[in-house]
């Protein structure tokens, strides 16, 4: 094969060679809080989740309220949760991580099937 292969935007892609191939995958791209504060959450579900505090893992959940749940767990708080929205919801998670200085990689998949993906 003597064919050059040209692809635009490599940098946007994770290169791996196995047995003999090349596979590009696209690297996540992440949103800013902002961004995510104006994106439409109605009927997302989270697809993945990773709170954690230094290297402790506070919680895997993909359940918004499961997660606010973990959070004030291992904070110890007393607070009692009451379900909410999903855009509220997240509202407390970034605000709890923010307070107690946790770190957030989340995959929401929103109603329209795109999946946007989110750290602190």
């Amino acid at each position: 094969m003597t064919e050059v292969i040209r692809i635009p935007n490599i940098e946007n892609y994770t290169t791996e060679i196995i047995n003999g191939e090349l596979i590009l995958t696209p690297k996540k791209q992440y949103m800013t809080e902002n961004e995510l504060n104006i994106t439409s959450i109605t009927h997302s579900s989270i697809e993945e989740c990773l709170i954690k505090k230094g290297e402790v893992i506070i919680s895997t959940n993909t359940k918004y309220s499961r997660i606010i749940k973990d959070i004030l767990e291992s904070i110890q708080s007393q607070q009692i949760w009451q379900n909410r929205n999903s855009y509220e919801s997240l509202k407390v998670i970034f605000k709890l991580a923010k307070e107690h200085n946790l770190t957030i990689k989340l995959s929401i998949k929103l109603e329209t099937g795109r999946i946007v993906h989110f750290k602190i």
